[in-house]
């Protein structure tokens, strides 16, 4: 057996694991009673607050692609990455959908910078999702009510973080180059290499101006909080009661363990078994807490078909067009 056939077989392994012991510990035939009685309208709603939240992610790699001098359209960036979506999520590697969107980002001509784009984007989805968990999580631990002027300290918190890491990547990266040079370990050197390429790719957008880096942290802002409320409307269509605390800072880490490799098509295992025993954890019901798992990774299955009619649509237009 291949190297690369053990690491599938260990990781079809682990998820058959995972989900023998989810199921030997929940009664299925309470999730099927719960799958069977939930609200259609507020499972409606979540995939549209998916699409929106799609919407509101293409603003922000159209804000980094311009700066690469990639001329797309907001509207073609959205259909972008519903199609490149529909490839991570049925594919057995998730990489595909990246390819699928670093290649038309490119055109063929741009490949440095189509990839700087992608990169960028994703590192600041993770950033943002971490800071969006943090505080989350704060609000949680001492229950108080959000007001407004904690509201805009922690934008403009968040805008200066941002800010700053641009501003000073490029003297990070010279830092991390002497250490990867100095370092006598190889994991050590492949630290402070990959060190060296995220902030070299950060400094990029160091020429972003004030006004720009606003709409970029408010835009990213904008798409944590309609993604959020995609789990608030699965929480209702299952009849889960939790505040709204709890579902923010669980966001941000089922964000983080879809984007382990040890996963099935879609980022299934990890993260379906983390929102079970998270839920659990906090006193609900385990039948419930599966439904609402399962609900979750159909309502990101049906987005992804939407991109895959996307797809098909942009094949035959292909064809048409070689046709002419």
């Amino acid at each position: 057996m291949t190297r690369k056939n053990l690491l599938r077989a260990l990781n079809l392994a682990l998820i058959l694991l995972l989900f023998g012991g989810l199921f030997y510990y929940v009664n299925f035939p309470e999730i099927l009673t719960i799958l069977r009685t939930a609200s259609l309208l507020p499972l409606l709603l979540a995939v549209l607050a998916g699409l929106l939240a799609g919407y509101v992610s293409s603003i922000e790699l159209w804000i980094l692609a311009r700066k690469q001098g990639l001329t797309f359209s907001i509207n073609d960036l959205f259909f972008l990455n519903l199609s490149a979506r529909f490839y991570s999520f049925f594919s057995p590697l998730s990489s595909i959908g990246t390819f699928v969107r670093w290649q038309r980002l490119s055109g063929g001509e741009k490949p440095a910078e189509g990839l700087v784009t992608i990169a960028f984007n994703r590192t600041l989805d993770i950033l943002v999702a971490i800071c969006a968990g943090l505080f989350w999580g704060i609000a949680a631990i001492g229950r108080f009510s959000i007001n407004l002027p904690l509201v805009v300290s922690y934008l403009v918190g968040f805008m200066a973080g941002i800010w700053w890491l641009l501003k000073a990547s490029a003297n990070i990266a010279g830092w991390a180059e002497q250490r990867a040079k100095a370092a006598s370990h190889p994991i050590l050197k492949a630290v402070f290499r990959f060190i060296v390429q995220l902030f070299l790719s950060l400094s990029v957008y160091k020429t972003f101006s004030v006004s720009e880096l606003l709409i970029l942290a408010l835009t990213a802002l904008i798409g944590e909080l309609v993604s959020l409320l995609t789990l608030v409307l699965i929480a209702v269509s299952v009849h889960i009661t939790i505040p709204i605390v709890d579902l923010g800072w669980m966001r941000p880490l089922l964000f983080l363990a879809s984007l382990s490799p040890f996963t099935l098509a879609g980022g299934i295992g990890i993260r379906e078994v983390s929102a079970v025993v998270i839920m659990v954890s906090l006193g609900i019901a385990s039948g419930q807490a599966v439904a609402f798992s399962l609900l979750s990774y159909a309502r990101a299955a049906v987005v992804s078909l939407i991109g895959g009619g996307v797809e098909l649509v942009y094949f035959f237009s292909r064809l048409g067009t070689r046709a002419r």
